[in-house]
């Protein structure tokens, strides 16, 4: 019954969210159009600031309200820009202005997007992952728009080729930001199909960009007289050694660029290593600058500035020193980049079109996720089930329902929207269908499945422990625990604190495999400090392991809500990294070399 009303009472906010959004908008479009022009030679500026307002503001709403429900940020995201459509025009009215804020905002998210993809692992599944990544995003961008035709011919409302094929480039690629939060509460028996799934929507974002970059300047600069008359023609042209030099040419300049990006970095690592760690309040600059610099120069060149962008980011692996940058990093991707282009997103689509696309949008948004996905799995990945990689029946068929489309392919549309090709603004509201179809119907029933597969299970909540009394807490993230056992067990015997925690966090290493060999470790430390005491005659005391998913900051606060916790331990890194968190957490901690 509690459960119930809470999630009312959550729901109940969000209908009051959408509420108050409808009841301003009118009052921000009168603001935005009458009384700041009045105001002269500031009115411009000033209606800028208002307009970044209007998006910080709701972006903030938007993700503390949504957390509590099932649906998704994004989402929401995109019902509060048609409502605030108005206040939002002088951005989605200004094409210029728009495509620079949402490509902007495209190059952070694709960096981010490499930062969260494991290096070591990606190169171990190599083979699989470019297998989906581009073949597959190919393919499946060729069978969008192939149905996409053929239906809305049938529906009376057929769709210019030229719309068809940019449309099914755009939404070709998975997204990275919508697939991990559905897999963060799994515990999987073997990683591979999680590295798969989140390495793949990092990698076909950019694939599908090119892909729809190509396309565009096919359809927008080509002479009419060549122009594609088919799918089949548009996806041909691509084999032509014209359009295919083109591509690698592309493809080349990106990756040599991300190249060099990745050397700034790993040059900027070296000199931090060198100066001993410290964190400086300049770095985080940095996070910014090198992405786009990697954008504008392979851009210059007439390269992938994404791919540019994704390669610096993928090679680059962030050590202790640079946590709190990439902390810094991923909040503003989520509480303003995320929310900017979902909103002008939102903002970008004509409701009356939106309704009027409603029938075909659906029956894509099916097509794509019950047909086209697996078909694409099956096809590239399949082979796999035999090879060094033995993927099993079960995992191809969870991979084939992860198909959530979200941010590049949002921005993708805009672009699309701002081009003004033949029928684009009925593609931009398909397109729109679309994503709200895999958006609100997937992320909610991936754990489930994940389950139903017996591919994962789901993590328990720690359960409340005050009854056991006061305790110390060891936090972990790696084999550092073994030498730090012995320090925390002389401070509980010196303020007879009889339990003491070990709370491991090894975040993307999580996996069933990796927690049986860590419960292995663990065990013969625990044997050796329970041999140790009792050779000493000290008194018993009582060692408890919690292995979690999720960073150590997040379980920490977990554990401290359960137990009655009267000292963390931590590695001296995290001070430097985190210590606005920590002070946040509002415990005694005690930092180890």
């Amino acid at each position: 019954m509690a459960t119930t009303i809470r999630h009312l009472q959550n729901y109940t906010v969000l209908g009051c969210l959408f509420a108050a959004a409808w009841i301003f908008a009118p009052i921000q479009e009168e603001f935005l159009t009458h009384a700041i022009p009045a105001l002269g030679t500031s009115g411009p500026m000033l209606a800028a600031f208002f307009e970044m307002l209007v998006i910080f503001v709701f972006g903030f709403l938007v993700y503390e309200v949504s957390k509590s429900t099932v649906i998704p940020s994004f989402v929401v995201c995109i019902f509060i820009g048609m409502i605030e459509r108005g206040s939002l025009q002088p951005i989605v009215g200004n094409s210029n202005m728009l495509t620079i804020l949402t490509t902007f905002g495209a190059a952070l998210i694709l960096f981010g997007g490499g930062l969260d993809t494991p290096f070591g692992r990606f190169a171990k599944l190599i083979d699989p992952i470019l297998a989906i990544a581009t073949i597959g995003t190919i393919i499946t961008a060729l069978l969008f728009s192939q149905f996409l035709v053929t239906i809305s011919t049938m529906s009376g409302a057929a769709l210019p080729i030229a719309a068809a094929v940019i449309l099914g480039a755009a939404l070709a690629s998975t997204d990275p930001a919508a697939i991990i939060p559905s897999l963060k509460p799994l515990v999987f028996r073997n990683a591979r199909v999680k590295h798969i799934a989140i390495s793949e929507s990092a990698l076909n974002d950019v694939i599908g960009a090119v892909l729809t970059t190509v396309f565009l300047g096919l359809f927008t600069f080509g002479d009419i007289a060549e122009m594609p008359r088919s799918i089949q023609a548009a996806y041909l042209r691509l084999l032509t050694p014209e359009t295919g030099l083109e591509v690698i040419y592309e493809l080349l300049v990106g990756g040599g660029i991300g190249v060099l990006g990745f050397a700034i970095l790993y040059g900027w690592n070296r000199v931090k290593r060198t100066l001993g760690g410290a964190p400086g309040e300049a770095d985080a600059a940095m996070f910014l600058a090198v992405p786009l610099l990697c954008f504008v120069a392979a851009t210059a060149l007439h390269g992938s500035g994404f791919l540019a962008v994704f390669i610096s980011s993928l090679l680059f692996q962030v050590e202790e020193h640079f946590r709190h940058i990439e902390h810094y990093f991923n909040h503003t991707i989520e509480a303003f980049m995320k929310p900017l282009i979902f909103l002008l997103l939102g903002a970008s689509v004509d409701p009356a079109m939106l309704m009027g696309s409603a029938k075909i949008g659906l029956v894509m948004g099916a097509i794509f996720v019950f047909i086209i996905r697996p078909a694409v799995i099956f096809l590239t990945i399949g082979p796999f089930h035999w090879g060094r990689h033995k993927i099993s029946f079960n995992e191809l068929l969870f991979l084939s329902f992860v198909r959530e489309t979200g941010v590049i392919p949002a921005v993708l549309l805009i672009g699309i929207g701002a081009s003004g090709i033949a029928g684009a603004e009925t593609a931009v509201a398909i397109g729109l269908w679309v994503i709200l179809f895999t958006l609100v119907l997937q992320p909610p029933l991936t754990p489930l499945l994940a389950q139903m597969l017996g591919l994962a299970t789901v993590a328990k909540p720690i359960a409340s422990a005050k009854s056991l009394g006061r305790v110390a807490v060891l936090g972990s993230r790696g084999l550092s625990f073994t030498e730090r056992l012995g320090k925390v067990t002389d401070w509980a015997d010196t303020y007879g604190v009889r339990h003491v925690i070990l709370l491991h966090c090894p975040e993307d290493r999580y996996a069933t495999e990796f927690i049986v060999e860590m419960e292995k470790r663990v065990k013969e430390a625990f044997d050796g400090i329970y041999a140790e005491r009792k050779k000493a005659e000290k008194q018993s005391i009582t060692l408890e392991l919690i292995l979690r998913p999720g960073t150590l900051q997040q379980n920490l606060e977990a554990v401290l809500h359960s137990y009655d916790v009267s000292m963390v331990f931590v590695g001296s890194k995290m001070l430097d990294y985190r210590l606005d968190e920590v002070k946040k957490l509002g415990a005694p901690f005690t930092f180890l070399s």
